[in-house]
């Protein structure tokens, strides 16, 4: 997170001063002591609210950034206000369609080479050895384990006799890699057919974090969404509308 920086402020007392005529001094004068007018009496005030305000700024300031509040509910830590963004970033739609912001993590990648080796084998065995009993590969980013997916009993087999060489969860799914494939296809041909805002819609791939199809669109419409859900599986569906939440961030809930 950036922190705002300030450009400068302002004195209250800042500019040129006004220039001072003086009065040639008498004896008389000399030794009587001057007394401040009202005109500097106004400045002096004028600069002690200046001081208050720039150090109640700046405390306000230092607050937010350590995580305090400065209500009742005492300090907040930095991961729920991570918690609050990344609420934020997806949206649970009324057909049952996932919408997130362009840079929700759909991928992840790994590091170590044996992982992401392990990674491609998994999904050559998905995509074209047994598409129809497999969904999506994944990279767990917290464990950095691979998952793979299994979309039937023979997948489950497949996968428990297969080894991959690094750690591996197997996780079920209830769509395979042929049906997934099959709905990006389609989401490609439904300006062709005339379905209303399907212009709209320039991107589809894989969803290997949710063994899903995400379906970019260039901005929200409600006939376009009612009319994937209406054709696609809702639970197999994410759509991608960076107009709607673009977020700066990878989100991950």
């Amino acid at each position: 997170m950036t922190e705002d920086s300030d450009p400068g402020r302002e004195s209250l007392l800042g500019g040129s001063q006004p220039t001072e005529h003086r009065v040639a001094e008498s004896p008389v004068v000399a030794d009587r002591p001057i007394r401040a007018g009202s005109g500097a009496t106004r400045r002096v005030l004028l600069g002690l609210v200046a001081v208050l305000v720039v150090v109640a700024v700046s405390v306000t300031a230092l607050l937010w950034r350590t995580g305090w509040s400065l209500d009742s509910s005492g300090p907040r830590s930095s991961s729920s206000q991570s918690s609050l963004v990344a609420s934020a970033a997806t949206s649970l739609d009324p057909t049952g369609i996932l919408i997130v912001g362009r840079d929700y993590q759909l991928q992840s990648g790994s590091t170590d080479e044996a992982v992401r080796t392990a990674f491609d084998q998994a999904m050559r065995l998905a995509e074209e050895g047994n598409p129809n009993d497999l969904g999506y590969p994944w990279i767990d980013p917290s464990t950095g384990e691979l998952v793979v997916s299994a979309a039937t009993a023979n997948g489950r087999t497949l996968l428990s006799s297969t080894s991959f060489d690094v750690p591996v969860r197997i996780r079920e799914v209830a769509h395979s890699v042929a049906e997934l494939r099959k709905i990006q296809d389609d989401a490609t041909r439904l300006y062709a057919q005339g379905v209303a805002d399907a212009v709209l819609i320039y991107e589809t791939g894989p969803d290997y974090r949710d063994n899903r199809s995400w379906i970019t669109i260039a901005r929200f419409s409600r006939p376009l969404l009612d009319e994937l859900a209406r054709r696609f599986p809702p639970d197999a569906v994410v759509v991608v509308d960076p107009s709607r939440y673009p977020l700066p961030l990878t989100a991950t809930p």
